[in-house]
This record gives C-alpha cells, structure tokens and sequence, in this order.
C-alpha cells in the first residue's frame, strides 16, 4: 500500500469467517460482530487463506539502533514465517511497526499493520513502507483492554501464533500474553516468547511462569559480532601516511584556547537522514549494528562537516554546541544522566580552536531566568539556556556552551586549527588513517584522573 490516502473496503464478519482457528475465549475481547476494514474483499480472502503470525513486543525504542539484540530476534522469527508461508501481523501504533514492516518487504514476506480506530477506516498510516497492507477493526469500543494497547490486543485475538519479543514481566505485553494463555492453553504452541539463558532473578520466575502456563520459550539465534571494529581501517583505503597520533599533553588538555565538541554513540537517526534510510542501514548491517561515540566521530571526520541539530534546543532553531570547558575538566565533570539513559559527554570529540569559531558566528550561550528567556524573539531563544529555578535543578552553567547556528563544512579547517581526541591509544591509531587533524588519546590522562 502506498503511503497515499487509500479508501478501505467496510465488511461486517465474525472472526472465525476471517480466521478459523480462533479462540473462542478471546472473543470476549472483541464484539460477536465485527467491522473489517480492508483494501480490498480479495485481501479480506487471502488473509483468511494463510497461518498468521502476530508480533508483539516491549520494545524500547523507535530506533533500529539502539536494540541489536531486539533486531536480531525480530530476523529469527520472520525466517520461521518464510518457512511457515505466513502472514505477519502487527499493532499500527506500535513503535516497532516501521522496523517490521521494512524488514518484512525486505525478505519478501506478506504483512498486515493491525489498527482499532473505530469508524475511521480511510485513515492514514504515518508512513507506509513496503507492500504492507492494513486492517481496521472497528470493535465500537468493546475491545476489552483497560490500559492495555488495543491495537496489541486485536493482533494477540486475530493471529494463528502470538510471538512476544524483549517481553519485560509485569508490562503491558506480558500482561496481554498472560491473558491469551489464560483461555487458550487447550492449543499447543499459539504463544512464543523470547527467552534469555541467563536472565535475571525476575525474568526466570517469569519464564518459569510463562512456560508453565504453556508457552513456547524460544531463543532466538544471534549473530556474532563482527570481527572488525566499525572505526578499523583494514576495511577501508588506508592513505599512504598516517596523521600525527599520540597521547594527549597536560598543557594541551588544560588549554583554554579551544573549544570542544564530544560525540556519543548513535542513538537516532543521523542528523541528514530519513527514518528509511535508518531501517535500509540496519537491515544492511544484518541486525547487528554496533553503534559507538567512535563510529559518529569517524563519520565527522570522513564526511567532514558537524550537522546542527534542534534537540533539547529553544525556538527549534538548529545549531552545534560546544563547551568552553578543556578537556582535563571535563573528564572529571563527566556523570551519567539516568534521565537520558546515557553519560552527559563521552571522550571522543574535536576541539576548535576559539577564535576560529568566533569568526564564523559562534557564541557563548547567555544563562538567564526562563521568564526572561521566553519574552526574547526566538533567534534570540535559540542562545539562551534557563538558571535552575528549584533545588534539585540542574546547574547548566557548567557546562560553559557555545552555539554555532547552521551546519559547519570542516573542509577549510587548518590543520594546526583542531584536533581529534578518542579514550585509547589503540583507537587514535586508527582514527589517524582518516583525519586531518592530530589524533590525541586520553587514556593515560583518563588514569591519572581517576
């Protein structure tokens, strides 16, 4: 299907017309009678002439980064769908749903988004990829699913086999896979979930309760890791000569004349790219992509520009940060933001000298009252960043950052004007194939700094 507007055909059906071997319990889920919407009364046919495999998961993220784990199960069980010849079923509004949907019109396997909107079946999907169709089952809001996810609901009621992945006890898809194998234990095998062999203490009770009731603990095949780092320079031109690459001097790690910009490993989209493009590189990389501060540094330094961005920045106004703390600072300033699920800065990045960057536009940021900040014009916003206003607030001075508005071509940057600096001697040697400017390593610094 198109990602264009597309007029779905209304049936009115019971269930078992669509999907013989439903479950008679989980009818109390949905009404006796329900509305269809489908492409077409031919897709409405071929559906109910194939085994169906719906999806479920707790996934943790929209990103097909972050999780290789979770892409490498998702590749496992779509290769048991190819062989099976089914139809693969998933929730609509679940973040995993582009990552299912791409990788089923990858591996050429039939598959249909699965969505409760109750009589709005012209709606359109937020992004269509690949040949996935799309059903609507309009219940008149009698599905059953208190706070459960509705649409997660209709799958685990319309598939042959409910698969979960990364199912974390006690949440939302575990209570949901809970509930089918509460009336549905007379039929062998219609529940898989993803084990782990070495889970924790709450996962093995869980596992052991699940399997009790009848499910299918399955563990999915992994793939190994690649031998070669995503920075090593045996897979890539290796130029004649390597630039200067060592470990970093105190007086240069105390200098105040540059200005810094850390990398952290890859958790999005990169800044110039489109969510297929993510899907397409992930797919590419056979589910196991290994992203690392390291990997978005090597991109800096090959494509040789810093992309600005609008992330956690006022006004939207896109822009590069900085900070104007040297480097023997922050290694001792760096702390790990739970919040975030990361650590505030890594030891990788490049630092410009300031001048340099003063030329071109760059400025301190100005840290001021929020009800000052609000009453300025939003290019004005876009330099500002709020006081803490409570104990307890983060003290965003320290930091000490500098913005640059737009993206930064490095094309022009002197040699003698920056330099690149990475946590190990092992990796400024490799880095050094690529860059054009000294390579430093901070490990014997990182040491003494404790």
């Amino acid at each position: 299907m198109s990602s264009d507007a597309t007029e779905l055909t209304l049936i009115s059906a019971n269930p078992f017309d669509l999907f013989p071997e439903a479950f008679q319990a989980r009818l109390g889920w949905l009404s006796d009678q329900v509305a269809v919407g489908v492409d077409s009364v031919e897709v409405f046919r071929w559906l109910g002439s194939y085994p169906t495999l719906g999806i479920l998961s707790s996934h943790p993220s929209r990103n097909a980064f972050r999780t290789p784990l979770w892409q490498q199960a998702l590749d496992s069980i779509l290769e048991q769908a190819k062989r099976s010849s089914s139809v693969v079923l998933y929730s609509l509004s679940a973040p995993y749903a582009q990552s299912i949907a791409f990788a089923c019109s990858q591996l050429d396997i039939p598959s249909v988004s699965v969505t409760t909107r109750p009589g709005n079946f012209a709606t359109k999907s937020a992004e269509s990829i690949g040949s996935s169709r799309r059903i609507v089952l309009d219940c008149s809001g009698k599905i059953a699913s208190g706070k459960l996810p509705p649409d997660d609901l209709a799958v685990a009621v319309l598939a042959r086999r409910v698969v979960g992945l990364n199912v974390t006890p006690g949440g939302k898809t575990a209570a949901i896979l809970e509930r089918l194998l509460s009336c549905s234990r007379h039929i062998p095998g219609c529940v898989w979930i993803s084990a782990e062999s070495k889970p924790t203490r709450v996962l093995d009770e869980a596992q052991k309760r699940w399997s009790d009731a009848g499910a299918v603990l399955w563990f999915p095949k992994t793939i190994e890791s690649r031998a070669i780092n995503p920075w090593a320079c045996q897979h890539r031109i290796v130029p004649a000569s390597l630039q200067i690459h060592a470990g970093i001097s105190e007086k240069l790690a105390q200098s105040n004349r540059y200005l810094i910009h850390t990398t952290r490993a890859r958790q999005s989209l990169w800044p110039d790219q489109s969510n297929l493009d993510l899907l397409d590189e992930a797919f590419r990389l056979a589910w196991n992509p290994n992203p690392t501060p390291i990997e978005t540094l090597l991109r800096i330094i090959t494509e040789q520009k810093l992309l600005a961005t609008t992330a956690r920045k006022r006004a939207e106004i896109p822009s590069i940060s900085f900070t104007a703390n040297p480097i023997s600072m922050l290694l001792g300033m760096r702390a790990f933001q739970s919040h975030l699920a990361r650590w505030d800065w890594e030891p990788y990045g490049l630092a410009i000298k300031t001048d340099f960057l003063e030329r071109l536009g760059a400025r301190p940021v100005r840290y001021l009252a929020k009800k000052q900040i609000e009453s300025m014009e939003p290019d004005q916003q876009a330099f500002c960043q709020p006081l803490a206003q409570k104990e307890g607030d983060r003290d965003w001075t320290t930091e000490r950052e500098w913005r640059l508005a737009n993206d930064l071509r490095l094309a022009h940057l002197p040699s003698d004007a920056a330099f690149v600096f990475v946590a190990r001697d092992c990796e400024a040697q490799a880095i050094s194939h690529h860059s054009r400017w000294p390579v430093y390593s901070v490990e014997k610094l990182s040491l003494l700094g404790g």
